[in-house]
């Protein structure tokens, strides 16, 4: 298991899991469970050989048909990429809210989520919405595709070098 980026991110006795093969990740993100994609404003920040890792979490969205929600300014970028009727815009800490609620039933009303992938976050601003989710319901597993071991996300990546998470994230999009 890879070390929580931040050192101090001891999140007690319940652990995620570091998923380093592009197969088993595609395999979760493949699963039949309600899904929803958090994208954060981090990712039109962050390039991987001048491509956004926003271009890369867009194209996993759209191959897992999922709802996306935009956080911070990415909705003017995402607006065009995404299926319509799939984006909505919203910030972190009111998606995790919401994520939270047992009664929510969804942006299309027809229930909670059980499955909420994150990237393009703040390490310690995301930490904190894992930690959220975690503690606090037993219906939502979180998966955080960001180049950074998050202890409170079920699974996430292990901690990675920009070229190893590159090849990473175009191994799983080939994968889905």
């Amino acid at each position: 298991m890879a070390r929580p980026y931040q050192k101090a991110n001891i999140p007690g006795p319940e652990m995620g899991t570091s998923v380093s093969d592009p197969t088993v990740m595609a395999n979760l993100l493949k699963s039949p469970k309600k899904k929803v994609i958090i994208i954060g404003a981090e990712s039109l920040n962050w390039e991987l050989d001048k491509k956004k890792v926003a271009d890369y979490l867009i194209n996993i969205a759209n191959k897992i048909d999922c709802h996306v929600v935009s956080t911070g300014h990415t909705y003017s970028y995402l607006k065009d990429k995404i299926s319509k009727g799939k984006l909505y815009d919203m910030s972190l800490i009111n998606i995790t809210n919401r994520l939270c609620d047992k009664n929510w039933t969804g942006f299309d009303g027809e229930g909670q989520y059980s499955m909420a992938i994150f990237g393009g976050h703040l390490v310690f601003y995301v930490s904190q919405a894992l930690s959220r989710i975690k503690n606090f319901t037993n219906w939502v597993k979180t998966i955080e595709l960001d180049k950074y071991s998050h202890p409170n996300a079920r699974f996430s990546l292990p901690n990675l070098s920009d070229t190893e998470w590159k090849l990473f994230l175009e191994s799983l999009i080939e994968k889905l």
